[in-house]
């Protein structure tokens, strides 16, 4: 792909913006990335502007930041409630939509309220006493909005339960073992009490955490425990109280047909429960589940696909005898669905680092030679397959220490040189024949395998922990020149002392015909997959530049790790009017170093300096 050849469209198409739960990013004509509220736009580089021209104003202030967007919470709740709004029309299904957001997605106050101002009939999950004590302060004096009580519950939890309950809130007590249904008949009145079963959703599911859903699931009753319960209850006459039952098939659940399916399962309990006796069961509760399309391959209409899947599977539920039976109430707790926009981590390039040295004069005419006929050897080569032995050789060969430092740096200078020829001879010969053997991934580590390391001022385990943890993929996007044909690709790696601590892994979109960057490193693929390596415009201007981090608003900010003793970003608020004035507001400094120490017991050491490193501005 020649320079003239590259365009804006094609950068959106790389990097998925625009796409799907990326729509809120775009790019304008000078290359910069845009932040999209609405039909309004403002460039993350005027965003940066404004942080930075005011920095000795602000304590704990440091070059990069996590941007909070709570407008794009809002959007996400409009969102799903159109949907559902639409399917229940479309389909004419008699039944209303209630959502409830499980604050442990993400329990800061900014993003809590923002659910909680927008959207007055939204409910509330809690899984821990310290949980329920928080959304108590969130909600105040609007104590119709239910409240679920989920988690593991001893006599404490239940009392502030009880005790919430005689105060006039909207408490729905979750069920989820034999224990605590006797321990809910010893401390609730029956006549005060709106009960939920929890149950584990007999069927399976696709997705990142599936393994929560199913018959070895830690949540909810196992059947068994089902039968026992009810029959508590209807000894001691809390059989009224149940008024929904409730599954969690497990989250990020990409396939979005098993929606269906657990509508369907779920519906046939709802059926089953009647039958024996619930008369007021009038809701079935489907968790969460949800996907964030972090690599903009999803469905366009996954979340009106979502609603509609669910509705068709309810209604195939009810179709199971003769007998009418009233369409339940449809209950969500998505989390991950409704704050995943609502954050981004925005870093600063500190430095940009080769792995190879670049290519000079040889001082032995033997090396001079060598490098040569490698060179004529790899141009020769007519398959991937051909040049497996040949890559491998000449790195058994001189990927090794010389006999002095001079032979050692020239060893390295061929390396990289006969790299970039395999790179240039398989993107200009072989892969135009058809040739696609070296999209195996063995192949495409060795091939393509980054060779510049930018450092970036920020912690990988502080901010976007899962990245780690469980391998979660988050998009990544350079903020500048990005109307440039990319040059290369590079890794990103942060400022902890450990080698987990790097954030470079992309996903390589599919097109017909592979996209190359200037250096022959594939940005697309015959079929999508995720390799190593962010394609940059300019590797020149990367020093001071900055990465944006999409979609880290769900659970990032709940585990994040101190590792080095690297606490928070700062945090920055944007925000837009409905006339297109935008605000940039500092809400926070970078954690204390003081603050951090005193947490692993130094109580003695007071500084208000962050922990994060000075920058290039």
């Amino acid at each position: 792909m020649s320079e003239s050849e590259w365009s804006i469209e094609k950068a959106r198409k790389v990097y998925g913006i625009g796409r799907n739960d990326l729509r809120f990013l775009d790019i304008d004509d000078d290359g910069y990335l845009l932040l999209k509220i609405g039909e309004h736009s403002i460039s993350f580089e005027e965003i940066i502007r404004r942080i930075h021209s005011k920095n000795f104003e602000y304590d704990g202030y440091t070059t990069s930041f996590t941007l909070r967007v709570p407008q794009l919470i809002i959007s996400q709740m409009n969102r799903l409630k159109s949907a559902f709004d639409k399917a229940r029309n479309d389909l004419d299904y008699p039944g209303e939509f209630l959502a409830v957001y499980p604050v442990k997605v993400n329990q800061r106050k900014d993003c809590v309220t923002t659910v909680v101002g927008s959207d007055p009939a939204y409910g509330l999950e809690a899984g821990t006493k310290a949980e329920l004590l928080l959304i108590q302060r969130v909600i105040g004096d609007a104590k119709q909005r239910r409240i679920i009580c989920n988690g593991a519950k001893d006599p404490e939890y239940l009392d502030m339960i009880h005790e919430m309950q005689e105060d006039g809130f909207h408490m729905a007590v979750s069920v989820e073992s034999v224990h605590e249904a006797k321990l809910i008949t010893e401390r609730f009145e029956s006549e005060k009490t709106e009960l939920v079963l929890r149950l584990k959703p007999y069927i399976s599911v696709e997705g990142h955490w599936s393994h929560s859903s199913g018959r070895d699931s830690k949540f909810g009753l196992s059947i068994h425990d089902l039968f026992s319960v009810v029959e508590l209850f209807k000894a001691s006459g809390f059989e009224g109280c149940i008024t929904t039952i409730l599954a969690h098939a497990g989250s990020q659940i990409e396939d979005v047909t098993s929606f269906g399916r657990l509508g369907e399962y779920m519906t046939r309990v709802y059926v089953e429960l009647l039958d024996m006796g619930l008369r007021n069961l009038k809701i079935i509760d489907f968790g969460g589940g949800l996907a964030i399309d972090y690599d903009s391959t999803n469905r366009e209409d996954y979340m009106e696909e979502y609603a509609r899947q669910l509705v068709q599977g309810i209604q195939r539920g009810l179709s199971v005898d003769s007998t009418k039976r009233p369409a339940p109430d449809i209950l969500v707790e998505s989390g991950r669905g409704i704050t995943a926009l609502g954050s981004i981590v925005v870093v600063e390039g500190l430095e940009v680092r080769s792995v190879f040295p670049e290519p000079e004069e040889y001082t032995s005419e033997e090396l001079t030679a060598a490098r040569d006929e490698w060179l004529g050897r790899i141009s020769r080569t007519t398959t991937v397959k051909d040049l497996v032995p040949l890559w491998n050789e000449f790195h058994s060969i001189h990927t090794v220490p010389g006999t002095d430092l001079r032979r050692t740096l020239e060893n390295e200078m061929i390396v990289g040189e006969l790299e970039s020829a395999v790179r240039r001879h398989i993107a200009e010969t072989l892969a135009p024949r058809g040739e696609t053997d070296f999209i195996s991934s063995g192949m495409l580590r060795s091939f393509w395998y980054p060779e510049h390391i930018v450092v970036g001022n920020f912690s990988v385990f502080n901010a976007i922990g899962d990245y780690v943890l469980v391998h979660q993929h988050f998009p990544i996007v350079p903020h500048a020149s990005l109307d440039v044909h990319p040059e290369t690709t590079v890794r990103l790696v942060d400022i902890t002392c450990d080698s987990d601590g790097e954030f470079s892994q992309f996903h390589r979109p599919q097109t017909e015909t592979i996209w190359f960057t200037k250096d022959f490193r594939p940005m697309t693929m015959p079929k999508p997959e995720k390799g190593k390596g962010v394609p940059i415009g300019r590797l020149e201007n990367l020093h001071g530049s900055f990465f944006v981090i999409a979609l880290t608003g769900a659970y990032q900010d709940v585990i994040e790790m101190n590792h080095n003793l690297l606490g928070d970003l700062p945090d920055i608020e944007v925000s837009v009017s409905e006339q297109g004035r935008w605000s940039v507001t500092w809400v926070e400094g970078a954690e204390r170093m003081g603050d951090i120490l005193e947490e692993v017991g130094y109580k003695d050491i007071d500084t208000k300096d962050d922990p994060y490193m000075s920058g290039s501005r």
